[in-house]
């Protein structure tokens, strides 16, 4: 009986990439995926070629290579990266929490820069700022336009 190459790395595959938690990614997803794909597409290649079992090789590694490129750049809901910028504009409660925990002006500053979070502070908004602790300098880069 003649052992199906394609069978044992995409079961490889599953078991190297699968499901951590911690992965913030789809990366292991992407990569199964692609691999499994890979695989049936390689093996209906390579099978017209009379080489059915290396073209379904060839396309579980193409395809799991390329289906963790694109899983990598697919963030999990719920999960942020590390060293990612969120996109999402600030709050200004997000910038009293900020100040409150001791966080400085430079890092505040350039966290409503990398958001692009555009500020139009009212007086009551910059008295509650004010109250609430936050920078004359930061309020001022909230300002910023």
């Amino acid at each position: 009986m003649r052992k199906n190459p394609s069978l044992f790395i995409c079961a490889a595959l599953l078991i190297l990439t699968a499901g951590c938690e911690s992965n913030k990614t789809r990366v292991a997803e992407g990569s199964v995926i692609g691999g499994v794909i890979g695989a049936a597409a390689g093996g209906i290649i390579g099978h017209q070629m009379g080489r059915g079992a290396e073209g379904a090789a060839i396309g579980a590694a193409a395809g799991a290579a390329g289906g963790a490129l694109i899983g990598a750049q697919i963030e999990k809901p719920g999960q942020k990266q590390e060293g990612t910028v969120t996109t999402a504009p600030l709050t200004l409660s997000q910038i009293v929490d900020m100040s409150k925990q001791g966080t400085s002006e430079e890092a505040i500053i350039d966290k409503i820069k990398t958001t692009n979070s555009k500020f139009t502070l009212t007086q009551q908004d910059i008295d509650y700022l004010k109250g609430q602790g936050v920078s004359q300098k930061v309020i001022d880069a909230m300002q910023a336009k």
